[in-house]
């Protein structure tokens, strides 16, 4: 694939100003029932939590309490439990539980995920303006009614489904202040879902490996998921990609940005050779 190169963002990316949570589009539920009239009813819907990396944060914990799906015939819960997660623990392929349960077949258009409350720390040696490298920060309404997060109709048919919640650390904690200084930080959950059944990727290498380039998977004008390269090797992966074609940005402080249009992701297909050779 041609690389080109861009020295400003365009339309492509909204770095740290999103406010917006977004889902990958078109997922596309399978399964199979085992015969039964009842069973042919219900299917059970699974929720798996990852994370992409965010450059400038240590630890990222969050607090649920809660966990449903909204439907034709209203709202479906598929878990009351309180747990807490932390999310840079769920990278290169780690995922935890979020919720399962057996739920009436049929379309469903919203995830609520209920944020009782998120805990980030900094890197060494930023800190926030108090001085300290840790924030509690609290999720408006997420408490509440839950982070509403709409979906493009899935249809839930007899059988299992793994659904995978991508929580974008990068993208979630907006810092503000001057680089390697005080912070202060705004909490504005980025999430996207893919069916684990027809998830991709896209893999390759940034060089050279010193420029700590950070990665973006983009359809028009949205960011669908991020990832950061290796800092020793310079490789990375985007996973967990709906089926679709994709636009990967690759951005570094002090480089021109690097772009490789047109990757096409198919069904469990996991793309390779997207490499990146950066110009300061």
């Amino acid at each position: 694939m041609a690389e080109r190169h861009f020295s400003y963002l365009g339309n492509y990316m909204k770095i740290n100003s999103l406010a917006y949570i977004f889902l990958g589009t078109s997922l596309v539920l399978a399964g199979c029932g085992d015969g039964g009239a009842s069973s042919a009813d219900m299917g059970t819907l699974t929720l798996r939590l990852a994370d992409a990396p965010g450059e400038e944060v240590e630890s990222a914990v969050i607090w649920t309490s809660g966990v449903s799906v909204v439907g034709e015939d209203g709202i479906q819960v598929l878990s009351t439990d309180t747990a807490t997660y932390d999310l840079l623990s769920l990278q290169g392929g780690v995922t935890a539980a979020l919720g399962s349960a057996e739920i009436p077949v049929g379309t469903y258009n919203q995830l609520r995920l209920i944020v009782d409350s998120a805990r980030v720390t900094l890197k060494s040696p930023v800190t926030f303006t108090d001085g300290s490298p840790t924030a509690s920060l609290k999720v408006p309404s997420g408490s509440e009614s839950g982070l509403k997060v709409n979906l493009d109709s899935v249809e839930v048919i007899p059988g299992e489904t793994v659904l995978l919640v991508d929580f974008d650390v990068s993208r979630s904690f907006v810092f503000q202040g001057p680089p390697g200084g005080p912070k202060s930080a705004i909490f504005k959950p980025v999430i996207h879902a893919t069916v684990m059944n027809v998830a991709g990727s896209i893999a390759g290498t940034v060089q050279p490996v010193a420029s700590r380039a950070g990665l973006f998977a983009i359809q028009g004008t949205d960011t669908i998921a991020t990832t950061a390269a290796d800092t020793l090797t310079g490789a990375y992966v985007i996973r967990y990609l709906a089926p679709g074609t994709y636009s990967v940005l690759a951005r570094a402080t002090g480089y021109q940005d690097g772009i490789v249009g047109g990757v096409l992701v198919g069904n469990s297909q996991n793309v390779t050779g997207v490499d990146f050779t950066l110009v300061p």
